[in-house]
């Protein structure tokens, strides 16, 4: 067993959910890194914001849920993340600005160093989007020790990621997560047969990752590894809304196994958290101390 916190990065986006009734903190890799933190580990966000009142609320937000900051870098010329949201015969419809200051995360000795320490990084397609984040998270992964998890949740967004963008990710990755929807779009992706058991099995060996996991809302999760597939059955819960409650789900699923605790009981805490964010109002809502695994 582990003695001493982790060290768990989150690489990628920091940006602002614009609600018709007001703007809330957001981003997969940032609420990643909020859970994280309060799941016990050392924390640190890798990210770019604009120097802007957007982007010094993010960072006073972060830091004052434990979160390093140091590595969030800050872009005079291009403004901090936003995604506008509105609603049209009340479905949500979202539109993710482009351009924005975590587009244009830079490569720097800084950055080698935390890759270096890291006992876990976790990233995404989204970030992927433009050339100099993307070079820069790559450089990242290859920077990290060989014993670091790489952790890839895919969270594909509308057209912002590639085949060679998924192609490279996993095959850069560890552990890669995706959720019921996502794996139909991998398929197209990379190929494979439609039962999702085999698919999930050929990722693994194909790709030679650690495990692969499918999450399935409130029906909970799967879990493919070398000889191994297990299921973790999901709680009703009283649903507020969904939002970071997969990324409550990965960080949790990610301490869990760093705590060498086995596939059955990652995947079983990790439901647990994830339902309890679901049952929240936001994406970063305070954890319960008995989630803390370090």
């Amino acid at each position: 067993m582990r003695r001493e916190p982790p060290s768990v990065v989150a690489i990628g986006a920091v940006l602002w959910d614009v609600f018709p009734d007001g703007e809330r903190l957001g981003g997969a890799p940032a609420n990643f890194a909020v859970h994280a933190a309060a799941l016990g580990a050392r924390s640190t966000m890798v990210s770019c914001v604009g120097d802007d009142a957007r982007g010094k609320a993010a960072l006073e937000i972060l830091g004052g849920r434990d979160v390093a900051i140091d590595a969030v870098q800050v872009q005079t010329h291009r403004p901090t993340g936003s995604v506008n949201v509105t609603f049209v015969d009340g479905q949500p419809a979202y539109e993710i600005v482009e351009g924005v200051a975590w587009d244009a995360i830079t490569w720097c000795s800084e950055l080698a160093l935390i890759a270096q320490s890291a006992h876990a990084l976790c990233f995404g397609t989204l970030e992927q989007r433009e050339a100099q984040s993307c070079r820069a998270i790559r450089n990242f992964l290859d920077a990290a020790s060989p014993d670091c998890l790489r952790v890839f949740d895919i969270n594909f967004r509308q057209h912002y990621h590639t085949d060679e963008i998924v192609r490279e990710s996993i095959a850069r990755a560890d552990v890669l997560k995706l959720n019921d929807e996502e794996v139909v779009l991998l398929r197209d992706y990379v190929g494979g047969e439609e039962d999702v058991d085999v698919f999930l099995t050929g990722i693994l060996a194909r790709f030679d990752l650690q495990c692969v996991i499918l999450t399935l809302g409130e029906q909970g999760c799967r879990v493919v590894s070398e000889g191994e597939i297990c299921q973790a059955v999901g709680k009703r819960q009283e649903v507020v809304n969904t939002v970071g409650a997969g990324d409550a789900f990965t960080a949790a699923f990610v301490m869990h196994l760093l705590d060498s605790a086995p596939m059955q009981i990652c995947a079983e805490q990790a439901n647990a958290v994830g339902g309890f964010v679901t049952t929240q109002d936001g994406g970063m809502p305070p954890l319960p101390a008995h989630f803390r695994v370090f």
